[in-house]
């Protein structure tokens, strides 16, 4: 696959959708205290092997079209941008609100965006909103868009309900606990980004150059639908940062990266091991990652804008500096994107 540089591309504005419901990683063991007893699991072991303590939710029937329109609503408030501009919109999530009609024609709806717009989904893992990105700069700089709105909603509430059912389940061992653990470290949010020609707004943020890499054979580490999530953590690690060696490795051949490159890392979130691992990996200083797991948990493909918009909020993106958006999802998946943030 040909490594993407733009020229032609700016972030025109972002925004992120918080869950209202707070559970802690405390919470989700007095569920599972049952099984944990029986399975003689310790307590707090879903804190200390993940380092997450809490994960935001929505109520179980709140459907991802909710939270990535409002997110969306958010962004458009904020920016002040007129919503009949956007020719492009992509909705990213893993979660959706039925196989058909596309989630994104509900966001669109929800939005009461024109006609003119073309939408749809695109399922990519984890990856999915990186891959919005990268899709709809190729558009842009292409000249067939003007305009792209990116949206991903998640709620992960009925998946960890029925995670739970099945844990405390009389035939659950411990191999069905920690094949399902990670399902238990999901949480829930919101995010929408606009891009936009960079000859219409010469200020803003741009995106420079990306890069991705895929092992389809390692497919089977991590399988889930709303019903369950089974995974093989440690493989599915070991595997995920070996890609982005590889994946960080081609940025450096084609841009010229290094560790010392970027001033922020935002990637998507897993937990304090698959973090440490893929920073010794790929020699990256893990001061410069900002870290929002630990009070939102995984929180799937709206993990990256999240940690952006968060990073944004907190004042830890100066201008003049370059960001790498990164990622590895399960399939597998790896992307890597630069921006310059002016």
């Amino acid at each position: 696959m040909p490594f993407p540089r733009y020229q032609k591309v700016a972030i025109v504005g972002l925004a992120r959708d918080e869950a209202p419901i707070i559970t802690t990683s405390a919470d989700i063991e007095k569920h599972l205290t049952p099984s944990m007893t029986r399975l003689k699991l310790p307590k707090g072991l879903l804190a200390s092997l993940t380092g997450i303590i809490q994960r935001r939710l929505y109520p179980v029937s709140f459907q991802p079209s909710q939270s990535a329109a409002q997110a969306a609503e958010s962004l458009l408030a904020k920016t002040g941008f007129d919503r009949q501009k956007i020719d492009l919109l992509y909705s990213t999530s893993v979660c959706r609100d039925h196989i058909e009609p596309s989630t994104a024609s509900i966001v669109q709806s929800r939005l009461r965006l024109g006609g003119h717009v073309k939408s749809l989904d695109i399922g990519s893992a984890c990856l999915g909103f990186i891959d919005g990105m990268e899709l709809a700069a190729m558009s842009i700089e292409s000249g067939l868009s003007r305009h792209a709105l990116i949206v991903a909603g998640e709620n992960s509430a009925p998946i960890l309900e029925t995670t739970i059912t099945k844990l405390l389940a009389p035939e659950a061992d411990r191999n069905t606990y920690f094949r399902n653990f990670a399902t238990l470290t999901l949480g829930s949010g919101g995010a929408a980004m606009i891009l936009g020609r960079a000859d219409d707004y010469p200020s803003a943020p741009r995106l420079l150059s990306s890069a991705s890499r895929s092992d389809a054979a390692s497919n089977h580490l991590c399988r889930g639908d709303m019903s369950g999530m089974e995974t093989d953590s440690t493989a599915l690690m070991n595997a995920g940062v070996a890609l982005a060696k590889e994946t960080f490795a081609d940025g450096r051949r084609e841009f010229g990266w290094t560790p010392q490159s970027f001033e922020r890392l935002i990637c998507h979130q897993v937990s304090a091991a698959n973090t440490r691992k893929f920073c010794e990996t790929l020699g990256l200083n893990e001061e410069a990652l900002v870290k929002t797991f630990p009070d939102y948990g995984n929180m799937g493909p709206v993990a990256v804008p999240f940690t952006l918009d968060v990073a944004l909020e907190r004042g830890l993106v100066r201008p003049g500096s370059r960001l790498a958006l990164m990622g590895i999802g399960s399939g597998l998946c790896c992307s890597m994107m630069e921006i310059f943030w002016q």
